[in-house]
């Protein structure tokens, strides 16, 4: 639910954290509250990641295996609890150009979709530094963890949202708290 004040719409039912003055999509909410959600070293994996496994139809059962990157996955957990149906092979992150329609600029919501050694990496752009060089992204597998991690803007290839969103309340708002750097995606 939102509500319009000023030029910028603010969430009614926005979490009581730091990140208050952001204004979530809905699907960024849950994305927000799975922060912390990491792999599990060995064959006893992480049942909330088997989830995003499940929703993405990857049949892996081991969270922590260099051959299961997740990114893509919790992509499609998350959208899927709002109704979404993420694309074919959902698992991969590169896979996420194909949904909904693509946008020219970041905006906070959007899937943002990258490239990486072996592969690609896909997440949620929560904002921007104050000298818009950097993007910060709530992912998946970000370092074995879903957590908010900050990137060189100048990485991201695509960027995406469902088809229906209204871009008319749109922005990329600057984030200045707490970050990861990214040491590993895969």
């Amino acid at each position: 639910m939102f509500k319009q004040t000023s030029s910028h719409p603010q969430c009614e039912d926005a979490p009581k954290t730091d990140i208050l003055n952001f204004c979530f999509t809905p699907w960024m909410k849950t994305a927000y509250k799975e922060r912390g959600q990491s792999e599990v070293a060995g064959v006893k994996a992480n049942p909330r990641i088997l989830q995003y496994f499940s929703a993405s139809e990857f049949w892996g059962t081991d969270d922590s295996g260099g051959k299961n990157a997740w990114c893509g996955s919790f992509v499609a957990w998350v959208m899927k609890q709002h109704g979404y149906t993420p694309v074919k092979a959902a698992f991969r992150a590169k896979s996420w150009k194909a949904f909904g329609k693509s946008i020219n600029a970041p905006i906070q919501g959007a899937i943002a979709i990258k490239s990486r050694n072996g592969g690609g990496h896909v997440g949620f752009v929560m904002g921007k530094d104050p000298a818009g060089k950097h993007l910060f992204i709530l992912g998946g597998n970000q370092n074995n963890e879903v957590n908010i991690t900050k990137y060189s803007a100048k990485v991201w290839e695509a960027f995406v949202v469902p088809l229906n969103f209204d871009l008319s309340n749109s922005r990329l708002p600057i984030y200045n708290l707490t970050a990861a750097v990214v040491t590993s995606e895969a």
